[in-house]
């Protein structure tokens, strides 16, 4: 996951004399502390840079360039329905998707020459109430071109990619980032990493470190040359690197306090806009999202193993208007979870990318569900090096997507997908029994999901099925779609090997079963344990002397 750790440097490169302001700012916690979000004053503020740059767009539409709209960008490309690689992601939650087109999937920065990365993702859910655009669910994320060298990803280059998905086709189009000029324009000031991306309304918000770029929606431009490598207008003939749309920057921000607005001469740190983090104190947005319950625009920080701060931005000023400033909500949050690479919230949680566990199987991401002064848990784990997140409150779906390289052995592993959260609530008591040492949760499961008495109860991947519920009632363990308990096969429970069945309840102590840490075992300490210490779906799940191991790592709960 070296290009994690490529970010994580390129966020601390700031000069050590900050440190202690820095210091001051973060308050520390816990690595992977499951405290929840903390609370902290959040006194911060957004300053326009250089000036607002309507007029400029306007010139350069004026010298030629022509426009387009957002719905003409859609069928450039075509992707893949529904989710083509390995996810990790649990099943009890409803999982879909879609993917990006075989080149899309497969191009990066290590490729020879360089290639593309994918890092925010944003909806048109985000940008209206009623969630769709022209008539259409869509959706954007934002890339950056680069190429690794010394360790750092180089970038050279930024686009977005505005999708359309029906669960059925997938179109969509790539579209360059670009900076007016008088009467033309050019590639971006700021070499950028393109970090989150965020849709309100005709606005749209690109993250970048300490800048935060803003763009307008209705000033998409066609280009006439695709062949060219270069940007701008020349006699005639527009190009964006090879593009077939491009998008003028309107605004850009800087979060480095104590700016000048539009006239400041040193508006990011050292001059640089990816220099923020703990060591100098200066807020990183490394990640965007929109939280509709309160018009805002929400960022959250991508600083490694330290704590990543999130802060709301009211959009009743950046949404519509270009304000010479604009401060953040009094209260943000702390958060101690590892790598941090996106948070968004439904208006109640914030759901929150980051490294699993250690304790939890490697190669995934994890997403992680956190509340004010709650206990922070996992809710699944998720694709290697999910970004960015976005929540789509008329649907009850968290949206995510993936940036990592195409891995020799496997293949391609990039996505874009959906769950539903709420999916994988335990609901009146009735959870599920479930063991989180396979990536995607493996669950409970009568055979053929048979009720009769004797049913073996098998290891089966989790599938939200009513088979895969249980509870614990009056210290048994009752399966919600048979309503029979779990038994060992001809009450054998003090025998290693012995097959859990199920079997009328009834006052037989065989029958009794309870939490016992990380596991679930009986009144004579014979832990529920797969055949064979094995999780593959199908194996039968039996009583052993408990032992620790991860195979007897069963919980009756929700997600």
């Amino acid at each position: 996951m070296k290009q994690v750790f490529e970010r994580i440097r390129r966020l601390l490169l700031p000069a050590a004399a900050a440190a202690l302001t820095a210091s001051l700012l973060l308050p520390v916690h816990s690595a992977q502390a499951t405290t929840g979000l903390d609370p902290f004053d959040a006194q911060f503020t957004l300053t326009r840079v250089d000036g607002d740059k309507k007029n400029l767009i306007s010139s350069a539409e004026s010298a030629g360039v022509a426009t387009a709209s957002v719905t003409d960008v859609l069928n450039s490309r075509t992707g893949r329905a529904n989710l083509c690689h390995g996810t990790g992601l649990n099943g009890t939650l409803k999982y879909d998707g879609f993917c990006w087109d075989p080149d899309d999937d497969r191009t990066g920065y290590t490729d020879a020459g360089g290639g593309w990365m994918p890092q925010g993702f944003t909806g048109s859910h985000d940008a209206y109430s009623g969630g769709l655009y022209a008539g259409r669910h869509l959706y954007i994320a934002s890339w950056y071109y680069g190429k690794y060298a010394d360790n750092d990803p180089h970038e050279e280059y930024t686009r977005i990619s505005i999708a359309q998905s029906d669960g059925e086709q997938v179109t969509y189009g790539h579209v360059a980032l670009v900076e007016p000029v008088n009467g033309n324009f050019k590639e971006l000031a700021n070499k950028s990493h393109a970090d989150g991306v965020a849709w309100y309304g005709n606005r749209l918000f690109v993250a970048n470190g300490v800048e935060l770029q803003v763009y307008d929606l209705t000033h998409l431009w066609s280009m006439n040359d695709t062949s060219n490598s270069a940007t701008g207008l020349n006699g005639g003939r527009t190009s964006a690197r090879y593009h077939r749309w491009a998008l003028p920057l309107l605004a850009r921000y800087t979060t480095k306090s104590g700016v000048v607005p539009d006239t400041d001469p040193q508006p990011f740190p050292g001059g640089d806009p990816r220099s923020c983090g703990p060591k100098n104190g200066v807020l990183c947005l490394s990640s965007l999202s929109v939280d509709r319950s309160t018009s805002s625009l929400i960022s959250v920080e991508s600083v490694g193993e330290e704590d990543s701060r999130i802060v709301r931005w009211p959009l009743a000023e950046l949404g519509a208007g270009l304000p010479t400033q604009v401060k953040s909500a009094p209260e943000g949050y702390i958060t101690s979870l590892w790598q941090v690479q996106g948070a968004a919230t439904d208006g109640k949680n914030f759901y929150i990318s980051a490294e699993c566990p250690k304790s939890w199987p490697s190669g995934y991401s994890c997403v992680h569900v956190a509340a004010k002064n709650e206990a922070t848990r996992v809710i699944t784990q998720a694709p290697a090096l999910t970004e960015s997140l976005s929540w789509d409150p008329n649907a009850g779906r968290l949206w995510g997507l993936n940036e990592a390289l195409e891995d020799a052995t496997v293949g391609p592993k990039r996505v874009v997908f959906s769950i539903n959260p709420s999916a994988g609530a335990a609901v009146d008591g009735w959870g599920w029994m479930s063991n989180f040492k396979k990536p995607g949760f493996t669950c409970a499961t009568p055979k053929g999901d048979g009720t009769a008495n004797g049913t073996i109860v098998t290891v089966w991947h989790c599938i939200g099925s009513e088979s895969q519920r249980w509870s614990f009632q009056d210290g048994r363990l009752v399966n919600k779609a048979s309503g029979k308990c779990l038994t060992p096969q001809g009450d054998a429970e003090d025998t290693n090997g012995a097959v859990l069945t199920l079997w009328t309840c009834n006052s037989n102590s065989s029958q009794l079963f309870g939490q016992d840490g990380g596991a679930i075992t009986n009144n004579l300490g014979k832990a529920v344990t797969p055949k064979g210490d094995s999780l593959t779906d199908g194996t039968y799940l039996t009583l052993w002397s408990k032992t620790g191991g991860d195979s007897q790592e069963w919980r009756v709960k929700g997600f």
